[in-house]
């Protein structure tokens, strides 16, 4: 079997190989193309023209050839992958396992893009073992984004700073509860990710995916396990968040569509929780123009409101023979020129913490109400990135938090079970891994000041 996997691999190499030979190659005009793997939004056109007006004799355009880390490790270790690859935190981490991504440390502080020149929340997200191997294309942390016509229908008033769950819920009542001018029932929150929704609240709560020195999953903690009891109690026991079935049965109505992005954007939800990118899909949804508003995560009790700090960020293909024009690239995302185009476009929030230091900054046509984008400043300020662990692969980890949240929300368990059985299948994988890898054998070693034995 393995012997037929292995000739399966190799034709798949010589077959991929031979056809991109086959692929029409640039003209030879003295102009060096960056290939930048990442999603094909029109306002990348804007973008890479920014760009090639900035570097004249390099020029970027988009392969929208993404979302799928095995293939990008394929294509780069067969030298047809792309020069820049746009990547999130699990994925880096898994490529930079794979040695496929380039260090930029001994470049990044000389050309301007290194953690300093973004923002504090997400400097743990652009690092491997204290190695930097990207920088944002855009950073985000969620907040509510809420929609004002739902909220006056029903009579009830807009959710304020510094309100708690407690607050959240009884808004959430208050909506659901209260008969409406318009005879129309709503959603109080339309949830469109239960792992995402869970890890922002996590943060809420202070809580982590695992003990500081990465050893032990921290996934069956007081902090997780009240996460998780929350969420679930708002979906149970408070009726505030659609469960599995609910949804089923609402997608199978006629003008309810599917999802949770769907929902809010049709008019049919109060409240989403989610990213200031929300905003480029106002275009395609007149009604929700000048109906937006936006306020920062609930707060735990006496405890600061938090969330996820994330960031889309873009890493450099090591055997590219163009990494050092791909240098340029990434000091191109840390320029005001380029912040000042995700500002105006609204996908997420700009690189440089400069040009998001206020709602102002960040007005724009689709939302020019600076109110509106004043939370996502103080969201990101209070952030934290999710803390991986380098024992265990980190989509692997992403994986089995979505496997135990979509458990929790079918009932299959309850989030106690949920947790505890996480963290233990997590903590396993760590031991195995340990026992057949000795460069993790010699981390253990640095972490702890013990020498690895299988009994550790």
């Amino acid at each position: 079997m393995k012997q037929a996997f292995a000739i399966c691999f190799v034709l798949f190499i010589a077959m991929y190989v031979a056809a991109q030979a086959t692929l029409q190659q640039p003209p030879h005009d003295g102009i060096v193309r960056l290939r930048w793997a990442t999603d094909a939004n029109p306002a990348r056109v804007v973008q890479t023209d920014k760009f090639a007006q900035m570097n004249p004799g390099t020029q970027a355009f988009v392969d929208p050839n993404t979302g799928d880390p095995s293939k990008a490790i394929v294509q780069c270790a067969t030298n047809t992958g792309p020069d820049v690859m746009d990547l999130y935190q699990e994925s880096m981490i898994s490529m930079v396992d794979s040695g496929v991504l380039l260090d930029l440390t001994p470049y990044a502080k000389e050309m301007g893009f290194d953690p300093s020149h973004t923002y504090p929340a997400i400097k743990d997200a652009l690092m491997v073992q204290g190695k930097q191997y990207r920088f944002p294309c855009n950073v985000f942390a969620n907040a509510i984004i809420y929609n004002k016509k739902i909220f006056d229908d029903h009579g009830v008033p807009y959710p304020k700073p510094e309100w708690t769950y407690d607050d959240f819920i009884r808004v959430s009542k208050q909506i659901i509860n209260t008969p409406s001018k318009s005879g129309k029932k709503h959603l109080a929150l339309a949830n469109y990710s239960n792992a995402g929704m869970f890890e922002d609240m996590l943060m809420g709560f202070q809580g982590r995916l695992f003990a500081p020195d990465g050893l032990h999953s921290a996934l069956n903690s007081k902090q997780s396990i009240d996460t998780m009891t929350l969420y679930h109690n708002m979906m149970y026991r408070d009726k505030i968040i659609p469960t599995p079935a609910d949804s089923t049965a609402m997608s199978t109505q006629g003008g309810w569509g599917a999802g949770g992005l769907n929902w809010f954007s049709s008019g049919k939800a109060a409240m989403i929780l989610i990213g200031r990118w929300y905003i480029v899909q106002v275009p395609n949804y007149p009604e929700l123009k000048g109906n937006l508003g936006a306020v920062t995560l609930p707060h735990v009790g006496n405890l600061p409101s938090s969330s996820v700090g994330g960031t889309r960020a873009a890493g450099i293909n090591a055997k590219s023979p163009h990494w050092r024009e791909a240098l340029k690239f990434l000091k191109y995302l840390a320029s005001p020129e380029y912040s000042k185009i995700i500002d105006a476009d609204g996908d997420s929030l700009p690189p440089n913490p400069q040009l998001a230091l206020t709602g102002s900054q960040l007005s724009n046509e689709m939302v020019p109400d600076p109110t509106f984008h004043a939370p996502f400043v103080s969201a990101i300020k209070n952030a934290r990135a999710l803390d991986y662990s380098p024992f265990i692969d980190a989509i692997e980890t992403s994986r089995w938090i979505q496997e135990y949240a979509d458990k929790v929300d079918n009932n299959v368990l309850s989030p106690a079970e949920a947790m505890k059985a996480l963290a233990k299948q997590i903590d396993q994988q760590i031991r195995i891994n340990l026992e057949r890898r000795p460069d993790l054998q010699k981390l253990y070693e640095q972490r702890t000041g013990k020498p690895y034995s299988i009994n550790w």
